[in-house]
């Protein structure tokens, strides 16, 4: 995932980054968008990718979701991120599984891609948008480096309900998620990319599953699962936050969804 300009810093505190933030650096989970690998696979699935698809994952992170869906349809796969720290753990990851020749890592912008016009068969991100003030900017680029005709995907955390002020100040104060503040309803993420020309939308929208453990080992495996609660019994400071956020994420599950967005260029 990325932002506007920079990626956060080792300064990032445990009660104040941003939450994605702190799932990743502090927690030390690898997947983190909302609905997990599950949602990744119907991202996929319905940008229908196989072996001959090339495929750019804009805002890649870690290059879990990149990794997996070489290996899964055997597609080749660029990933982009803007932090050097989190591409470079990628192309690690890559290297283990020993895909080099399928999946590739680049530092860079979402919001000026180092890519050529129509590079690509398929342009998917996830909870991406919601890390960039500069939205339309963000979803034109990935137009632009897809073909025409070819596929783009989004995975965006999405209210169920129309927030109140008060929901969007207690996500700031109350658990830090700074970027939720720039999500949008299902309905108003459909409005922004039909907007922007993505043609034949098609909408699935889900609740958000709080799987708890066994989501976890799902997502992570069982090694990082085990850091992650090894984390949660040693460190005070993360597991007063972890239990912060689930009081918060239970008493407004109302509001809280996501929707994969799939239209064609």
């Amino acid at each position: 995932m990325n932002t506007d300009n920079a990626c956060a810093t080792d300064q990032c505190t445990v009660e104040k980054c941003d939450i994605f933030d702190f799932m990743a650096r502090h927690v030390g989970m690898t997947v983190i968008h909302p609905g997990g690998f599950a949602a990744t696979r119907r991202l996929a699935k319905s940008c229908h990718l196989d072996s001959k698809t090339k495929v750019v994952d804009i805002a890649c992170g870690k290059g879990t979701s990149a990794v997996y869906l070489a290996e899964r349809y055997g597609c080749q796969v660029v990933g982009l991120d803007i932090c050097e720290d989190l591409v470079g753990h990628a192309t690690r990851l890559a290297k283990r599984k020993g895909l080099e020749g399928k999946v590739t890592f680049h530092i860079g912008d979402a919001l000026d891609m180092p890519f050529p016009d129509n590079e690509f068969d398929v342009a998917i991100s996830q909870a991406m948008l919601v890390l960039v003030n500069n939205q339309r900017k963000a979803i034109q680029e990935a137009i632009r480096v897809t073909r025409p005709g070819g596929y783009l995907g989004w995975l965006e955390l999405s209210w169920r309900a129309e927030p109140t002020d008060q929901f969007i100040k207690d996500v700031s104060t109350v658990i830090c998620a700074y970027c939720m503040s720039n999500a949008h309803t299902y309905e108003g993420w459909k409005k922004l990319l039909t907007e922007l020309g993505v043609r034949d939308l098609n909408t699935i929208a889900a609740t958000m599953d709080f799987r708890g453990m066994r989501g976890m080992v799902a997502d992570e495996g069982l090694v990082n699962t085990a850091r992650v609660a090894l984390r949660y019994v040693t460190n005070r400071r993360v597991r007063i936050r972890m239990r912060t956020m689930d009081r918060f994420f239970k008493d407004h599950a109302n509001y809280f969804g996501y929707g994969i967005y799939v239209g064609r260029k």
